[in-house]
């Protein structure tokens, strides 16, 4: 069986729920934001929602993250952080559409930056 690294997922994520032209077309993530949400979002959400278990110490961190016990500072923590205020707050380009899942809360955990 073939170990995969941190956040690896064989499903690209796009976000529809929340972002319905995709998160690359949204205005709301750059280039690099965008590629990491597509291509680790899946696990991202997988991870938050408690769908998946931790499988090292970087996926453990992302998921105290979530849990707001740990404030973000990798950029995975960071983009997904992000993704997740703009989830609930909705996007100013391309309208928030239905309610983030449950999983998600209602509040988030602070970034480094306090935001």
């Amino acid at each position: 069986m073939q170990s995969h690294g941190s956040f690896f997922s064989p499903k690209k994520f796009y976000g529809e729920e929340h972002f319905p032209y995709g998160i690359s077309r949204s205005g709301e993530f750059n280039r690099n934001q965008a590629a990491l949400l597509e291509d680790h979002g899946t696990a991202y959400q997988e991870l938050h929602s408690g769908h998946r278990e931790p499988c090292n110490d970087e996926e453990r961190a992302f998921v105290l993250v979530c849990k707001g016990e740990k404030v973000a500072q990798t950029m995975h923590e960071l983009v997904w952080m992000r993704y997740c205020q703009k989830a609930l707050e909705g996007s100013t380009v391309a309208g928030f559409i239905g309610r983030p899942p449950e999983s998600m809360g209602t509040t988030l955990p602070q970034t480094k930056n306090g935001r």
